[in-house]
């Protein structure tokens, strides 16, 4: 088992997933002031309507506004009047932050209400219950036969994932306490909203860091390790969370230092990434995509026979190590891959093969889309925040790295 560390750098937080031979298998940064808005749920203002591009900027504050896109808009809560089918500016209307603002974009919003937890998500606006689709088929009727024998007043008024922590539960009694958490702060919410004015925040979401935790199965780590009193105080008030959590104290050794957090860094930064067969990936992100190139290294003047099995080894190596460094770097959109070219078809199904199944490790949607007729496989990750080098642009370790 590995171990979840956490300390500050540059008055950002920086989360790593350490497999158990330290080695970080993710990097996560998180505010460390919590003045994050995403997730907050806002009586918003509409501000302006623009039918070009079916979207309208709503209001939460003076001066300060989101991007609503209409297909976000369904069925909303207005302050002042039925719902016709249409917003009109001077609306008051109940939003939530859907995504933080990137470069020169707006922060997202959506009128699809929704709570995430550690084991369960809660939307206010649809009813029945899924599951994840990570749950085995045992533990999914496991959940099943536990929820339909627990009256949990309110239940079908709202709509629950249950989520793929939940799967690890031996006494179900953290998933049932979360819905019931949700499902009363729903009932809440939709009592006052009518009665509160524009720019009036109903709910505000957990501490970045926390939010970030509860979507890791921590129960297939030791422990959760912080130097970081902020990052402490904000996960140890978390009754989901503070169990295996310990603060670090050494005057002799950092944390960082410890667990080589700076060489870490420095390396999931850097363009070219070494294999074990002595091959390498050449990372490159661009405006459009990114770009990897896979690369034998040490393949040239080998006979055609060996060739074959080493573009082989050295193809899977690169599918399980592109996996990890995507998940490291945070790279979303379109990813484009260019693997050594192979003669064997069947040596491309099994790279398609791993690839895919190290692709689906990823707990943010990525999907392996398709190897093009000129051999360059396609790829898609779903954004979640802005990517790691984004965060280290104007550091000393972005400068360096």
């Amino acid at each position: 088992m590995g171990k979840v560390i956490i300390t500050e750098r540059n008055n950002r937080l920086l989360l790593f997933l350490m497999d158990d031979s330290n080695h970080p298998q993710m990097i996560q940064t998180a505010s460390c002031q919590g003045e994050d808005i995403l997730g907050n749920i806002y009586v918003g203002r509409v501000a302006e309507i623009l039918s070009g591009i079916q979207a309208a900027f709503v209001s939460i504050s003076k001066g300060e506004k989101v991007f609503l896109p209409l297909r976000e808009c369904e069925k909303p809560l207005l302050t002042g009047r039925e719902y016709d089918g249409s917003l009109k500016p001077g609306d008051g209307l109940v939003i939530q932050i859907a995504t933080k603002a990137l470069k020169t974009k707006l922060p997202s919003a959506t009128t699809r209400l929704s709570l995430t937890g550690k084991y369960c998500v809660c939307r206010l606006d649809s009813h029945g219950i899924s599951y994840s689709g990570k749950l085995t088929q045992g533990q999914v009727a496991r959940l099943k036969c536990a929820i339909s024998g627990r009256q949990i007043p309110d239940r079908k008024k709202c709509g629950f994932i249950i989520r793929t922590n939940a799967g690890a539960l031996e006494d179900m009694s953290p998933l049932f306490q979360e819905m019931e958490y949700f499902l009363s702060v729903f009932k809440g919410l939709q009592e006052k909203y009518k009665y509160r004015p524009c720019y009036t925040c109903l709910y505000s979401s957990e501490p970045e860091i926390v939010t970030g935790l509860k979507g890791i199965p921590l129960d297939a780590y030791d422990e959760v390790v912080t130097d970081s009193e902020i990052a402490y105080n904000q996960i140890s008030t978390s009754p989901f969370l503070s169990g295996n959590l310990r603060f670090y104290q050494d005057p002799m050794v950092s944390l960082a230092a410890l667990y080589s957090l700076e060489g870490h860094l420095k390396r999931a930064l850097e363009k070219r990434v070494w294999l074990p067969s002595g091959g390498y990936l050449v990372i490159e992100p661009t405006e459009a995509m990114v770009v990897v190139d896979v690369n034998s290294g040490k393949a040239s003047g080998v006979k055609k026979i060996k060739q074959e099995k080493l573009y082989l080894q050295t193809n899977l190596e690169a599918a399980k190590e592109l996996a990890r460094q995507l998940r490291l770097r945070n790279y979303s959109g379109m990813i484009m891959v260019d693997f050594i070219n192979m003669e064997l078809e069947e040596h491309n199904r099994l790279l398609m093969d791993t690839l895919d199944r190290h692709l689906r490790e990823d707990k943010v949607k990525t999907r392996l889309v398709d190897m093009t007729a000129l051999g360059i496989v396609e790829i898609t990750r779903k954004k979640s925040s802005s990517p790691l080098m984004d965060f280290f642009h104007n550091s000393p370790a972005g400068r360096d790295g």
